[in-house]
């Protein structure tokens, strides 16, 4: 990747500028290097605001600011600067979801994507939520033809080449589309894991294939899938877990891998948690069960 593409990916402001340039919907931004900056662009968009670094990843240092104390709260944690920018968008109301694509010389070749049960933001300011990510097998369904439209739209005017791509949007209230941001790299969150479980085929490997030789095979999608984050409330380290005697019970047939918290781990310092199940079936209502039917159950005991 050239070094103005890799800068279009790297740079959210600079990207949100381009994607609005070429019409795609995106929230409201803006790179401010002070306070007054920042709370002038409060005035003129309204709370709740996302404030977060230009180049951050996974959400972390990302902080929502609902009212003027807690914007100001947010930017003393990371203060503007004249080089130290920070990067304020406005909050979208709506669900969050995942579109993934393998691309090749600058065509999108295979996609992918994912619901999060609940926002990725929501997950940081309430520890005690086990999330849920669900990659359903309807993929090409029609209700996903305007984020493949415009997803596809924002990789050429980013400037794409040979690579995976990460893809965050939202489905605002009204039904309407807001691109978030989209990496140049794999997912994390196992993304890549419920890719290669969803079409029984090792999705790091081919990637990496396709960044050598320029070719990708398109495999055939057999499955839903999904992964439940677990994760426990408090501070301290893993003491015991509950509920995986029952959860094998009921649906261990569906589990195809696990991460077990174990007794003694620290407690983790991301919204994945201190470990994970996935699970596959070809509905995708049978894994949405399943994964609500985990995070019901099982409990990460910290002390």
């Amino acid at each position: 990747m050239g070094v103005e593409a890799a800068l279009n990916f790297r740079d959210k402001g600079r990207m949100k500028n381009l994607l609005r340039e070429a019409g795609l919907p995106c929230a409201k931004h803006q790179k401010v290097t002070s306070s007054k900056a920042a709370f002038a662009f409060a005035e003129a968009t309204g709370f709740p605001l996302v404030v977060k670094p230009p180049d951050g990843a996974a959400s972390q240092s990302t902080y929502k600011a609902n009212n003027e104390a807690e914007l100001a709260h947010a930017l003393s944690l990371n203060p503007p600067a004249e080089g130290h920018e920070v990067l304020l968008e406005e909050f979208i109301q709506g669900t969050e979801h995942s579109f993934d694509t393998f691309s090749v010389q600058g065509t999108p070749v295979f996609h992918s994507l994912t619901h999060y049960y609940p926002n990725p933001l929501e997950v940081i300011r309430e520890p005690w939520i086990q999330w849920q990510v669900l990659l359903p097998r309807e993929v090409e369904s029609p209700a996903h033809d305007d984020i493949k439209a415009a997803a596809f739209k924002t990789l050429d005017t980013l400037g794409m080449s040979t690579g995976m791509s990460h893809l965050e949007w939202f489905r605002r209230q009204d039904g309407s589309l807001a691109i978030s941001e989209v990496a140049a790299r794999p997912p994390g969150a196992q993304i890549t894991t419920l890719i290669s479980r969803a079409n029984d085929f090792d999705c790091v490997a081919e990637w990496g294939r396709m960044m050598i030789f320029d070719e990708f095979k398109v495999p055939e999608r057999k499955f839903a899938v999904g992964a439940a984050f677990l994760r426990g409330m408090g501070e301290g380290k893993v003491q015991h877990v509950m509920g995986i005697e029952q959860i094998n019970a009921e649906i261990g047939h569906l589990v195809t891998d696990a991460k077990i918290p174990k007794p003694g781990q620290e407690k983790a310092k991301t919204y994945e948690g201190e470990g994970y199940i996935l699970v596959r079936h070809p509905e995708s209502a049978v894994v949405k069960d399943a994964l609500n039917r985990i995070v019901s159950t099982v409990r990460v005991i910290l002390g």
